[in-house]
């Protein structure tokens, strides 16, 4: 627009109030009617043209906070209150004009604009306004451009969406209007780099429930200087797909004899996992390392072998990798560290390094990773003493040494589910989350996706993809570094940077990726999802020894958890009622001890679960089970067939008692498909982390 380009043109970093809803306008977002006045007498004119009452405000170049100089007068009624007005205002210094404009009835206030964020680019918030707009910070983000259901979810997010209903006898708020906007706001982000910010304060909701502008401020800055977009990475092709996750040779350069060193070790995990591939070793010192024949260096190579796995010191690595692709080979997997993760030195060391895997095509994965995964093809590139990792459906993509190793080791060891694909993304000095993520959508190997993120390499990349397979597939993520502490802490850990946590948390949310806040959910999560389906909904009944679990449980379900507990069918109550003592009023959530210890905890369970896995009013069901040495452990098989009688509803145990007992029943039942929970909270956790997954799924274009 020509108002943009005069602005600039006269080195001005922002329009004026007036200007700034005229170009709002001009892209559809409503603004209140209003006119400019050089002087008073002009000023009664306008006046008199939109109406009374009107609010007269002082306008200038410079006067951009009026405010905070007493630029303003409202509801004036009569040619004189505007003349009077009107000359005090012009007297106001940095005054140029009168802006006359009508007075808005409503006691709605939102707010909305645009802001550039170094990592994501244009971006759109929406809150709730007026002058304690930064005492509430009840707002939230998107990334631009933004989809008409990306601005209903933005409209149904905030903490005090009530205020958009209908009140005080006015109608709830035009959503489709409100929607526009939104969409509006972030059109002008695209279309004008030179746009550094727009200020909407307040968007006054009239009594009719038509929003509109009574205020706007849009900052300016040259399109030189304005936050770069990161340019997308290159995906990685069928061939370096292949040879990172089907590999059918491998090389490990710095193999060591020497047990307990990283490059034996990741020997070891490659045989223990039964990877049927060539595997060669490369070591100055050659010799044999377990009956293996060492070849001094990657030169001596009898042939291009698809993968190479790098375990030497940082300073070596360099020269390793040119001697890579002087011998033809295309994927490696870099586990140093000490880069810039470390220090200035290490970071020029990145430094270098990333020109040479630029000059040389290379596709890398690291550097200062713990490797990774795959299990369909019986491989790992780990260093972490793994032994055999059991093989499942799920994927991760984390950014942290500590998950392909001790973690790992922990879901192995403490749970019963196995997984497809593990990628440790280290530095991320070439392969990033965007790829990976992109592989593990179009993977058949793979039915969810979590991930453990600090930062985002490429963001608006990352955020395309995942809305892509997010639609297909559950995408979970973990993002480390959300408080100020945390970010520091990131900093050291892996060099990473964090964008500002709300516009990070409105982009996850617009990616359809569900946010957790715990470490034990990306297991605990996966778990559920190994052996049960998403749950259709977010209704659920459990089966408690306590009543005070009960209490407390429900609370936990409706005040923190977003879940239900509703009643149940009256069919489903009565079948409760015979089983139970007559002086219980059976009800959901259910009192299960008097009809177990009447029948017996076998029955008495068994008959409670299957009338409430029945219900049409329920989506998920978590039986409580008693465990003690004196009740005695029933036989459980009641559970597993109940699981496969009602496959469509998930059912997660969880227990009460005694350990040892618990830690049985644990191991009965998760082999058999029944995911168990040794803390009470932890499936009501899960299932609503779940529900929160199947919505953003399902969340509309």
């Amino acid at each position: 627009m020509d108002v943009i380009k005069e602005a600039l043109a006269r080195g001005k970093t922002a329009l004026t109030e007036y200007q700034s809803k005229q170009f709002c306008a001009a892209f559809g977002i409503p603004v209140c009617r209003e006119a400019i006045a050089r002087d008073v007498t002009a000023a009664a004119n306008a006046a008199r043209k939109i109406g009374w009452p009107v609010v007269l405000k002082a306008s200038g170049e410079k006067l951009l906070h009026k405010t905070e100089v007493g630029g303003i007068a409202l509801n004036l009624k009569t040619e004189a209150e505007v003349r009077q007005a009107g000359e005090r205002l012009l007297g106001i210094p940095g005054c140029q004009a009168l802006l006359v404009q009508e007075m808005v009835a409503g006691y709605r206030e939102l707010v909305c604009g645009l802001v550039r964020d170094d990592q994501f680019g244009p971006c759109v918030m929406f809150g709730i306004g007026g002058v304690l707009t930064e005492v509430f910070q009840d707002v939230t983000f998107r990334v631009a451009p933004l989809s008409s259901g990306d601005a209903r979810q933005m409209i149904a997010e905030i903490r005090n969406r009530k205020i958009l209903e209908s009140s005080r006898g006015q109608p709830a708020v035009d959503i489709e209007i409100l929607a526009k906007t939104l969409v509006a706001l972030g059109e002008i982000g695209l279309q004008y780099k030179s746009v550094s910010s727009v200020d909407i304060n307040p968007l006054l909701i009239r009594p009719d429930g038509r929003p509109v502008a009574v205020d706007a401020l849009v900052s300016l800055e040259s399109g030189e200087k304005s936050p770069a977009i990161k340019p997308q990475g290159k995906p990685l092709s069928a061939q370096t797909r292949q040879q990172f996750f089907t590999p059918e040779s491998v090389v490990i350069i710095g193999a060591s004899g020497t047990p307990g060193k990283a490059g034996h070790e990741v020997i070891r995990n490659i045989l223990a996992n039964d990877y049927a591939g060539k595997l060669y070793l490369v070591s100055p010192k050659g010799g044999e390392i377990l009956g293996m024949p060492v070849y001094p260096s990657v030169a001596d190579l009898p042939e291009v072998v698809d993968l190479a796995v790098v375990i030497i010191p940082a300073n070596l690595t360099v020269s390793a990798v040119r001697e890579c692709a002087a011998k033809g080979i295309g994927s490696i997997v870099l586990a140093a560290g000490g880069f810039s993760e470390v220090d200035q030195a290490g970071e020029r060391l990145q430094q270098e390094l990333t020109e040479v895997i630029r000059d040389t095509g290379i596709r890398v994965l690291g550097p200062n990773t713990s490797g990774h995964t795959s299990t369909p093809h019986h491989f790992t590139s780990t260093f972490f003493p793994q032994g055999k990792i059991p093989r499942g459906h799920i994927s991760y993509i984390a950014q942290t040494g500590n998950f392909a190793t001790h973690t790992m080791r922990y879901i192995a060891t403490g749970e019963n589910f196995g997984v497809a694909r593990v990628v440790g993304l280290g530095n991320k000095i070439d392969i990033g989350e965007s790829e990976i993520l992109d592989y593990y959508g179009e993977d058949p190997e793979t039915k969810a996706i979590f991930l453990y993120l600090e930062s985002i390499k490429r963001p608006r990349q990352f955020l395309k993809v995942a809305r892509r397979v997010s639609r297909v597939k559950p995408v979970i993520m973990l993002k480390g570094g959300s408080t100020r502490e945390g970010a520091l802490a990131a900093v050291t850990h892996t060099a990473a940077l964090a964008s500002d946590e709300r516009i990070t948390d409105g982009a996850i949310r617009q990616a359809g990726i569900t946010r957790i806040s715990k470490y034990s959910h990306l297991f605990l999560a996966a778990k559920a999802l190994t052996s049960m389906p998403l749950p259709r909904g977010n209704r659920v009944s459990f089966l408690a020894p306590s009543g005070a679990m009960l209490v407390v449980l429900s609370d936990l379900c409706s005040q923190e958890l977003a879940l239900e507990v509703p009643d149940l069918e009256e069919t489903t109550r009565q079948r409760l009622q015979e089983i139970s003592p007559a002086w219980i009023r059976m009800r959901n959530p259910v009192d299960i001890w008097p009809a177990a210890l009447t029948h017996g905890i076998e029955y008495g369970y068994g008959e409670a679960t299957r009338a409430v896995m029945e219900d049409a009013n329920i989506d998920a069901v978590v039986p409580i089970l008693m465990l003690s040495e004196e009740v005695g452990m029933p036989d459980l098989n009641f559970l597993v067939s109940l699981a496969q009688k009602y496959p469509e509803k998930p059912m997660y145990v969880t227990f009460s008692g005694e350990k040892k007992l618990m830690e049985e029943a644990k191991a009965f039942l998760e082999p058999r498909g029944v995911p168990t929970f040794l803390l009470i909270e932890e499936p009501f956790e899960v299932l609503s982390i779940l529900d929160r997954c199947r919505r953003a799924m399902e969340r509309p274009e």
